[in-house]
């Protein structure tokens, strides 16, 4: 997975500057919503035995719950030969 860089550090004592503070949390928001796009994760990082049973009900059920009478949803397939 892509590494989160942090671009300022604090001192203990030191005044913190609020541009540099905002500059943090600009550069975690940014990661962060990378992350919820897909784009920081590696390819292999995320194995099927992490990922919570209820996460794909909720998902099959949001896709159902949107599927007209005349959708074909795809909920998992198989190749033979």
């Amino acid at each position: 997975m892509a590494t989160l860089t942090i671009p300022y550090s604090f001192v203990n004592g030191t005044t913190a500057v609020a541009a540099e503070v905002n500059g943090n949390f600009s550069a975690v928001k940014s990661f962060c919503e990378a992350l919820a796009a897909g784009t920081n994760i590696d390819a292999g990082a995320i194995t099927f035995a992490a990922i919570d049973a209820a996460a794909i009900t909720s998902i099959t059920s949001s896709v159902l719950a949107v599927a007209g009478s005349d959708d074909q949803v795809v909920l998992g397939s198989q190749v033979f030969g």
